[in-house]
């Protein structure tokens, strides 16, 4: 397994797209270096973007979270998020002032609002609210607890036929740097499957995402896909839909795949990234 010094790669690109978790940062905030490296990349006249499946908070919100830690050049902007794309199928297909029931923070709710939607948390709903629901959301695990909200939400999805959304498809979340926790599109998983319906998903490693941040340069620069790299630690997620979308792949070994591993699960899932680094920070 042949490691690149990530500074090496990136000249090499107009575009860097970045995963957040396991790149940027970790459970308990930025990894250390990671604002020297930014800088370095606008320097070199290199944009970026973070192409994240966290559905938990509006874009400012999650931008602010790095400039807490005094890393302000994140914006707003440079945030692609999976809610954004879940918002947008909102706008597209549920008619304003309808109904948006949910299972997730009350920060969540910035998207629905957005889509000139009202909010409605699952656990208050109940069975005779159903006929006034325009759609069912499912956001984001991120600092909140869904236990009570479980049976609400699959009561909701077998009663109505009405559009079911997943905002966050991921599996599991790190909890701390040993342990992981269920997350939101493990539930999605299982209600689709006791439901026997298949429901609206955005997000990685699904394509879409991809094309979506892949538009949103195009309104600023006029790129093409050979123009970009995603950065990620994870093979099943950024590096296979990446791959799919048909833009060059860096995996980098300082998050959910440890470099003990790493070559075993690239030959067995067969998933390859264009390049391997230890760390955006090389």
């Amino acid at each position: 397994m042949k490691l690149q010094k990530f500074k090496d790669v990136v000249l090499n690109y107009k575009v860097v797209f970045f995963d957040a978790y396991g790149v940027l940062k970790k459970h308990n905030g930025a990894i250390e270096g990671v604002k020297e490296m930014l800088d370095f990349l606008l320097e070199e006249n290199i944009q970026f973007y973070i192409i994240t499946n966290d559905a938990s908070r509006s874009p400012e919100l999650l931008a602010e979270a790095y400039h807490k830690e005094g890393i302000d050049t994140i914006k707003a902007e440079n945030i692609v998020s999976s809610a954004m794309m879940a918002e947008s199928f909102l706008k597209e297909n549920i008619s304003p002032g309808n109904k948006v029931a949910y299972l997730g923070r009350k920060s969540s709710e910035f998207y629905i609002k957005n889509a000139e939607l009202i909010p409605v948390k699952i656990e208050e709903d109940s069975e005779y609210n159903y006929a006034e629901l325009g759609a069912i959301m499912l956001f984001d695990d991120s600092g909140y607890d869904f236990k009570q909200g479980i049976n609400c939400t699959l009561n909701a999805i077998r009663s109505t036929n009405i559009p079911v959304i997943v905002a966050n498809p991921d599996l599991i979340y790190p909890v701390n740097d040993k342990d992981t926790a269920i997350a939101i599109g493990s539930l999605a998983n299982m209600f689709e499957a006791v439901s026997d319906r298949k429901f609206f998903k955005f997000g990685k490693p699904f394509e879409s995402i991809f094309q979506f941040g892949f538009n949103m340069v195009n309104a600023k620069q006029k790129i093409e896909k050979r123009d970009i790299v995603m950065v990620g630690d994870t093979l099943d997620t950024d590096i296979i839909g990446a791959n799919n979308f048909g833009i060059d792949t860096v995996l980098v070994l300082s998050g959910s795949t440890l470099a003990n591993q790493a070559e075993k699960l690239i030959k067995d899932k067969n998933i390859h990234p264009n390049y391997i680094c230890n760390s955006v920070l090389d």
